[in-house]
């Protein structure tokens, strides 16, 4: 968002000054300075009939355990809804319908990660857009409400994820309060599957989403490093999960922040242009994320445009992602129009 750009240099030399800033720091400004983050294509649920927990507890399980079939063959068909808005008022109903699926199966896997998912994908494609929507206008209280409010739904889908990291793993608790390199051994040598990889990545992009949406809680700041792991390991082991969505988010962690604070725009750029070579430059958010993030931090107007044009004029290039294709569209469309505050 334009404000957190306009302040992020000053804020960052206040904590910790430009000649010290180091890979840590550089997560800090990442924090507080990069555009809301864009990710793969949106995860959504299905509306379902969840009205099975008043049965007895095995018929509740068999149940719930049936409609699980219906939100996973039914999410695909959503994403190739072209109603973002249609989609999007409909979103709370099924969560909260997930929400008593998961009360009666706490630990299936299955509906924690499209839970997970779909609080993500609420939180980003519609609650942080009203943010925008209110910022756009001038409406602080408003911007600040909607920030909030998608924080909580990010740490929400944040804890749904570690559970089920935790269920495979009952070690990875202490790793996550130990130092950085015992945590990156730790997930090396205990998330191996390709199986890990879309819980590893979810969880990790939900963790960060919860941090830019908070840049002033220290708390959360704090786990920067933590979420980079926990992706950097998912792209390890599959870079191709939800549409690149992993180089996506070390691009723009890399992007977002000018190399004399600590990072590396040019790294950033690299994935960029891997992911969209590997997407075919038809998933959108990947545009959108290179345009707002490395663009900006360069201060490269014409590929700014250039980018955000692609997004706006590019059709309907792969209908499996049309319902994202079009959220990326609306943002691309706010943020050509916010050009003048960035260059």
């Amino acid at each position: 968002m334009v404000s957190v750009h306009r302040s992020f240099v000053a804020a960052f030399a206040r904590v910790a000054g430009a000649s010290r800033a180091g890979p840590r720091a550089a997560e800090r400004v990442w924090a507080m300075r990069a555009p809301r983050r864009r990710f793969g294509a949106m995860a959504l649920a299905g509306i379902l009939s969840a009205g099975s927990a008043t049965a007895g507890c095995d018929t509740s399980r068999f149940t719930a355990q049936q409609s699980m079939g219906l939100v996973t063959r039914g999410s695909a068909a959503i994403q190739e809804h072209w109603d973002v808005d249609l989609v999007g008022a409909g979103m709370p109903a099924s969560l909260l319908q997930l929400e008593g699926l998961y009360a009666t199966l706490p630990d299936d896997g299955t509906v924690g990660y499209e839970l997970l998912r779909a609080y993500v994908s609420y939180a980003y494609g519609w609650v942080e857009d009203e943010a925008e929507r209110a910022e756009e206008a001038g409406d602080l209280e408003a911007q600040t409400a909607a920030l909030a409010r998608s924080r909580w739904l990010y740490v929400r889908a944040r804890n749904i994820g570690l559970h089920h990291l935790r269920q495979r793993d009952p070690g990875l608790e202490a790793a996550l309060h130990g130092p950085a390199a015992a945590l990156e051994e730790h997930l090396g040598a205990h998330f191996r599957s390709r199986d890990d990889v879309p819980l590893l990545l979810w969880t990790g992009q939900a963790w960060g989403l919860a941090i830019r949406t908070a840049p002033d809680d220290p708390e959360l700041v704090s786990d920067l490093a933590t979420v980079r792991l926990l992706v950097e390991r998912a792209v390890a082991l599959d870079e191709t999960v939800a549409d690149h969505g992993g180089l996506s988010f070390l691009a723009s962690m890399a992007a977002a922040v000018p190399e004399g604070m600590g990072g590396q725009p040019e790294v950033g750029r690299a994935l960029f242009e891997r992911a969209l070579a590997a997407t075919g430059r038809g998933f959108f958010a990947i545009q959108l994320q290179y345009a707002t993030t490395y663009a900006v931090t360069v201060g490269d107007r014409d590929l700014y445009i250039r980018l955000l044009r692609e997004v706006i004029d590019g059709g309907d290039p792969r209908p499996e992602v049309r319902l994202a294709n079009r959220i990326a569209r609306r943002r691309a469309i706010r943020a050509l129009r916010r050009v003048d505050a960035f260059f």
